[in-house]
């Protein structure tokens, strides 16, 4: 009934064209929902400040310890907790209540990047400051996001899932295209403490967004089974489940070997290319843009049951970018390069997404999307390490042309058994 509504938009004469298509595009219907708005604008802007003061974190690294390796391990200590508690505290999402896990993190996310703010203001920001909060933020990532998403689920239903996911995930990749460039013009222009000032305050947007939420959200389950048996149920059901293990494979295959060049990002814009801090937020940025492109795509897409060659093309493509990164003469050609990196990463994570939250039950539905979390980031920090160790031995291109041939290892291995992955219906 809404697609014929949208033709006949099309069709009467006299009526905008511009608004029939906006009407038209399956994301509009989500935007329709007050809470999802409410959720959006939270995300959107706490992730921006992340981005802000990225940029200016990995310069200031860059700039203390002049060491590849270092930038690595900062990563490596934001992504180690998901590692080692993702498939724990992905159980807890399921009986804990979720808006509280996000009104919570996200006040605490806020007092340990304060913390951060005011050591900066003062000049005595160390990295092993940054080493401790990093470890406490990828902490609160294990419980975070599935909440977020799980919520999402409730208050669009599960008929608009698929286009509500895609644009959820628009809040981190918009705040990619403008948190970056920020970023770099409040580093170059007032100092680094400002940028850690920025990310301090929006943390607490999300908390906020939460505690205005009017949807009846589901209440936390009743344990009835050990906390042990609870973690290995999503975890048997994951990898039992032909189309979600493969899915897994892949993501992890993309995270482990391909997104080095994100953290790298201080010394591929210095090192290759004579950057300064406004050009590593150009870099970031474009990024973003990148990102944003792509989920405009599969949001456009989202109604087609196309999803699982989405997932397969996108990261397909991703390794003849970033082998086209690794020789890039200039960073004219290397752009259009990272643009499309962020294309096909959010291309592949996020159709991903939606189809782990299509193809798990109810009962497991916080237990399996923190599965995909843990495909995103638990693999991550071993990748992160192995190649910052790559690029300080043997150079930032080597580091690039490795992670090419990692992923596309894996993607021939998905290739040859892409039988295994099945479309799941719409509803």
């Amino acid at each position: 009934m809404v697609r014929e509504w949208n033709k006949l938009e099309f069709m009467e004469p006299g009526r905008n064209g511009f608004i029939a298509a906006i009407k038209a595009w399956p994301g509009f219907r989500v935007f329709a929902f007050p809470d999802f708005r409410l959720i959006w604008i939270g995300a959107f802007l706490s992730f921006t400040g992340s981005q802000v003061q990225m940029v200016a974190q990995g310069a200031y690294v860059y700039e203390i310890t002049g060491s590849k390796s270092a930038l690595a391990f900062v990563t490596f200590c934001s992504m180690i907790p998901v590692t080692i508690f993702g498939p724990i505290l992905g159980a807890m999402v399921d009986i804990w209540d979720r808006r509280k896990i996000m009104i919570g993190t996200s006040i605490l996310l806020s007092a340990v990047t304060g913390a951060n703010a005011i050591a900066a203001s003062m000049g005595v920001l160390s990295y092993a400051q940054l080493i401790a909060v990093a470890l406490i933020g990828g902490f609160v990532q294990t419980v975070e996001p599935p909440s977020r998403q799980t919520i999402v689920r409730e208050v669009v239903g599960d008929k608009e899932l698929a286009s509500a996911i895609p644009l959820q995930a628009m809040t981190f990749n918009l705040a990619r295209v403008i948190g970056p460039a920020i970023g770099g013009i409040l580093a170059a222009a007032v100092g680094y403490a400002i940028c850690f000032w920025v990310n301090t305050v929006s943390f607490l947007a999300v908390g906020v967004s939460a505690s205005m939420i009017k949807t009846k959200l589901a209440p936390p389950q009743k344990r009835v089974q050990p906390i042990k048996d609870l973690i290995a149920e999503g975890i048997r059901y994951t990898f039992r489940n032909p189309n979600l293990r493969l899915l897994f494979f892949m993501e992890a295959a993309i995270s482990t070997f391909g997104t080095s060049y994100l953290f790298q990002m201080p010394a591929i814009t210095k090192d290759l290319f004579g950057l300064d801090k406004a050009g590593l937020g150009l870099f970031h940025s474009a990024v973003g843009v990148g990102a944003f492109l792509g989920l405009i795509t599969i949001t456009s897409l989202s109604v087609r049951p196309i999803k699982t060659k989405i997932v397969r093309y996108a990261m397909g493509t991703f390794v003849l970018a970033m082998i086209l990164l690794s020789i890039a003469p200039s960073p004219i050609l290397a752009l259009p390069c990272v643009a499309l990196l962020g294309a096909c990463t959010i291309m592949q994570f996020n159709t991903t997404n939606t189809l782990f939250q299509m193809l798990s039950p109810e009962a497991l539905r916080g237990r399996v999307i923190s599965m995909h979390m843990w495909a995103i980031a638990g693999l991550a920090p071993i990748g992160t390490l192995v190649m910052g160790w790559v690029a300080d031995g043997f150079g930032l291109r080597t580091m690039l042309m490795c992670g090419a041939a990692g992923v596309g290892a894996c993607f021939l291995f998905a290739l040859s058994r892409r039988q295994d992955l099945a479309e799941p219906p719409i509803a």
